[in-house]
């Protein structure tokens, strides 16, 4: 990859982490997933990259786009957290309402 390459890439992880923000503030979540494919799949092609030389122009559009990947991501875990805990209760109870049939099923055999 050129440095033009690379730059270009993490504009689209940009890009992207600002759509799966917006995802989630909408609480669209299979889109969210969705997107947070298209997000590995551009770091992937990202860490198969030799290390190419930036220079200090380029290194500094690339800091600068890597905050902005990060700012999005804490805003979408501050936004998932919560659904992500939701979720996880529902299956607690879902296990131990399994657990009860099975529980008591065995008592009537």
């Amino acid at each position: 990859m050129t440095s033009h390459e690379i730059l270009a890439t993490y504009e689209s992880l940009s890009e992207l982490t600002g759509s799966m923000l917006n995802a989630a503030r909408q609480g669209e979540w299979d889109d969210l997933t969705v997107l947070e494919q298209r997000c590995q799949a551009c770091v992937g092609s990202l860490m198969q990259t030799e290390r190419v030389r930036l220079d200090e122009n380029e290194q500094r559009a690339k800091v600068a786009i890597i905050r902005t990947i990060l700012q999005n991501d804490a805003q979408i875990r501050a936004l998932a957290e919560p659904r992500l805990h939701e979720l996880q209760q529902r299956l607690s109870l879902s296990r131990a309402g399994q657990r009860s049939v099975k529980a008591y099923n065995a008592r009537l055999t």
